[in-house]
């Protein structure tokens, strides 16, 4: 196995791979190399320092520029989770030389040499050239025995992943061909349904509940705020760039003032319910900022294809209280609905536990991979594994909510896949099933060692 791991540590890919990798490191410096820095993190034995986070960070918003370009703002930053993403990141790096020293993989000398000489950036004229390798390393602030002991690493980390994947999975020609039936193959599945509606007239509320809930909640109920913004347009060609924009407009305060100074067209949308601006404004995401907003705040530049917008909160007008039957009348709906919710739910839980499904109605047969049951909904992914369902498990042991209503699932039929089918993809489906096991494996060894307890991690705030 390890002499399979090293001709493939130095194959054609993987070089390809390690070249792209050591181009990162060069141009955009190596984190773990400066000394006396502040420690964010603790894996195990090794310590992660500021500046390796930091550079990890930005390569890594840099790659994510490249896909999202200008569309690349604080709010999207906030939704891609960059900051965990990196964490992990870093943190999969260490977990894996932790699991190398245990399985006592290591990178020879030999394996290092053949890995560094195949790397363009330091060959001449075809060949590795070591004054070459020298001078590029020194122009970038990089000491070449620190290099070489994080590329000995990054060779280390992808020996072991793949040491990983290969020695944990294993399957038969049976495994195979229960995946396919899993994607491939068909069942009917027969329901019944819970229908939260069939149980309002079943929720009592007292007179006295609804009163008190209304003394804690009338504050609350209010008609919507409305708000007046005003906007300016700076496209890609514009007099002025969006950032520069941004900070101006913070210490002008006033968007009308700016705007002609710079001879960008201001937009002034009027008063507007709430209810107004989110629709007018949501290809914007305008729930993720409008709230925050007070009276002359500006906001940061959003970009839409291909122009800036920067908002300013002009005014804004805070809902008045609704009357006492409108909140009353309010309260008492929720209520109901809720009650009526938990009875569906808990009658539905009941006939699973009691085993008292009577003959529903049937889906037909449907894809087992399927994400959607036709006339039902879509498959919550939460409950997936209510397509698995086979004469051995015939019953979904708990309800599935679709649409404000709860299922209750059972198996009726199944439909094996087609056996030319089969035999015209059985080697094209080994190798994806192969290597998505591989894949899931990993990913699950991976996970088994952060919770294990067995290495300890610890990150500071950044």
């Amino acid at each position: 196995m390890l002499k399979f791991m090293r001709r493939h540590a130095t194959g054609y890919m993987v070089k390809a791979m390690f070249g792209l990798i050591i181009l990162v490191f060069i141009f955009w410096g190596v984190g773990s190399f400066r000394d006396r820095e502040p420690i964010v993190a603790e894996i195990g034995p090794y310590k992660v320092s500021a500046s390796e986070y930091d550079e990890a960070y930005k390569r890594t918003q840099e790659f994510y520029k490249m896909i999202y370009r200008e569309k690349l703002d604080e709010n999207l930053l906030k939704e891609l989770n960059l900051k965990e993403k990196v964490k992990d990141e870093i943190v999969n790096r260490y977990m894996l030389l932790i699991a190398a020293d245990e399985l006592g993989l290591a990178v020879s000398d030999r394996e290092f040499l053949e890995h560094i000489q195949g790397i363009d950036a330091f060959k001449r004229d075809g060949k590795f050239d070591e004054k070459l390798y020298v001078a590029v390393l020194q122009r970038n602030n990089i000491d070449p025995k620190k290099f070489e002991t994080t590329e000995k690493n990054t060779m280390l980390i992808q020996k072991v992943a793949n040491f990983i994947k290969d020695n944990g999975t294993f399957f038969s020609d049976v495994d195979v061909w229960a995946g396919y039936v899993k994607e491939k193959g068909m069942v009917n599945l027969s329901y019944n349904v819970f229908d939260p509606s069939s149980f309002r007239n079943k929720v009592d509320i007292t007179e006295k509940e609804l009163l008190e809930l209304y003394e804690k909640e009338k504050e609350s109920h209010r008609s919507e705020n409305a708000y007046q913004l005003k906007y300016l347009v700076i496209g890609e060609k514009g007099p002025v760039k969006d950032d520069a924009a941004y900070m101006d407009l913070l210490k002008v305060k006033d968007i009308d003032k700016y705007g002609e100074q710079k001879g960008l067209h201001v937009v002034d949308l009027g008063m507007m319910k709430e209810s107004e601006v989110m629709k007018r404004l949501k290809d914007m995401k305008v729930g993720d900022w409008l709230r925050g907003l007070k009276k002359g705040d500006i906001t940061l530049p959003i970009r839409e294809g291909g122009r800036s917008f920067i908002f300013q909160l002009v005014d804004v007008q805070d809902g008045k209280p609704l009357d006492k039957s409108v909140v009353l009348a309010i309260i008492k709906e929720r209520i109901i609905a809720e009650r009526s919710k938990n009875m569906a739910r808990l009658a539905a839980e009941d006939a699973i536990a009691r085993k008292s499904i009577g003959p529903g109605k049937e889906t037909g047969f449907i894809l087992r991979s399927a994400h959607e049951i036709k006339g039902i909904g879509d498959v919550p992914k939460d409950n997936i594994g209510l397509l698995a369902l086979s004469k051995d498990k015939p019953l979904y042991g708990k309800p599935v909510e679709i649409s404000g209503k709860f299922y209750v699932f059972s198996f009726k039929d199944a439909r094996a896949p087609d056996t030319k089918e089969w035999q015209k993809e059985k080697d094209s489906y080994t190798r994806y099933f192969v290597a998505k096991n591989r894949e899931e494996f990993f990913k699950s060894f991976m996970t088994e060692m952060r919770t294990n307890g067995k290495v300890k991690i610890s990150w500071q705030e950044t």
